[in-house]
């Protein structure tokens, strides 16, 4: 994959992102909601759990839409404190 298409792919996974999720902090505050759950040692609220699983789902299919023969491919999400 060109430094191209990996760029293309992962603006139109933060794009599809952000669609179901909201602005670029509402994405990270539930990144960080489901990560702070997780250290605390409690479950995450479900809603959250199926909330991102459905956002990150369908942001990664259309991330990889044009991309056929990646199929180990993974996007990043990064935070900023």
């Amino acid at each position: 994959m060109t430094h191209r298409q990996r760029d293309a792919a992962q603006m139109r996974f933060e794009a599809a992102l952000e669609d179901r999720l909201g602005s670029p902090e509402e994405v990270a505050a539930l990144v960080r909601q489901l990560m702070q759950a997780e250290i605390g040692g409690d479950p995450p609220a479900p809603e959250l759990v199926r909330r991102w699983e459905r956002a990150n789902a369908a942001a990664r299919y259309t991330g990889l839409q044009s991309l056929a023969d990646q199929t180990d491919a993974w996007f990043e999400v990064s935070l900023t404190s």
